[in-house]
């Protein structure tokens, strides 16, 4: 089974092209990491504090080499844990390879397949495209169910309508004539009323002295982080919880410990090399 940062970088990627689609290039890396930090939530790593604070339940590592690096990271910060919006600024900053480390990830699952070229014989071009797995076939077939067969999503569907939400891949995953229909029940799946968010808890509300916990206990964590990225990079229309905006980034961070921004990309001792250029980010 894929990871949602995996599933998400596999819809994001021009099927034929191999690089990343306009729609998302902007937002994408920010989605990889609301990605990460729901996935480790689902699988039972993370919970929210009463302060709306990350904090770790289970810090047993998970194999997955991105998991456990921001599993790490959110483990190191304790006594002192930091709100959810800080963690998704964390990862997406720090983390300056995410999109290789995906990818790499999903070339040797055989979810990929790497191309490289030549383009006036001195710069070298990367391109990703579908391999012969079938993995995006079965998720894009996940979706539908949901968004326009009707289904109840499970919780990491849900989970992962929010982050195309948020990555603006909902025209890149549904065709044009449903995509009336894709944005309507995507928004009745993920809007605040939807996930049970009080009206308390919408922006412009001052914080009472006892915050709303009890609510937390159903499916608000797996939408919680790729909705408060999507109010932190798209601004107008997004929502968060009280307590939420992050303080000031340190200069230094738990993530760049182990390597971790080391500079992206394989070395040419036979593996595959990528050109971040083909992402159209900064990196």
């Amino acid at each position: 089974m894929l990871t949602l940062h995996e599933e998400l970088m596999l819809l994001a990627l021009d099927d034929k092209e191999g690089v990343v689609v306009p729609h998302a290039r902007e937002p994408l890396k920010m989605g990889l990491a609301s990605a990460i930090l729901t996935e480790l939530t689902l699988r039972g790593k993370l919970q929210t504090d009463a302060q709306f604070n990350v904090v770790v339940v289970n810090p047993t590592p998970t194999g997955d080499p991105l998991l456990d690096r921001a599993l790490e990271a959110i483990r190191s910060s304790a006594p002192s844990p930091q709100p959810a919006t800080f963690w998704i600024e964390n990862l997406a900053r720090d983390m300056r390879d995410l999109e290789d480390q995906v990818i790499r990830q999903l070339v040797q699952r055989g979810a990929l397949r790497a191309e490289e070229s030549r383009r006036l014989l001195f710069f070298k071009e990367s391109r990703f495209p579908q391999g012969v797995s079938g993995f995006e076939e079965g998720i894009r077939r996940r979706l539908r169910d949901v968004v326009i067969g009707g289904a109840s999503p499970d919780e990491r569907t849900l989970a992962l309508i929010g982050l195309i939400k948020m990555t603006n891949l909902i025209e890149v995953v549904f065709p044009y004539t449903e995509w009336e229909q894709a944005r309507r029940r995507i928004e009745e799946l993920t809007s605040p009323q939807a996930v049970g968010w009080p009206t308390a808890m919408q922006p412009g509300y001052a914080p009472q002295p006892e915050p709303v916990t009890d609510m937390l206990g159903s499916v608000i964590p797996v939408l919680m982080f790729s909705m408060l990225a999507q109010s932190m990079f798209w601004g107008a229309g997004g929502w968060m919880l009280p307590g939420m905006l992050s303080e000031p980034l340190p200069e230094a961070s738990p993530l760049d410990e182990g390597g971790l921004l080391e500079a992206g990309g394989m070395d040419d001792s036979g593996d595959i090399g990528f050109d971040f250029g083909d992402f159209g980010g900064e990196f």
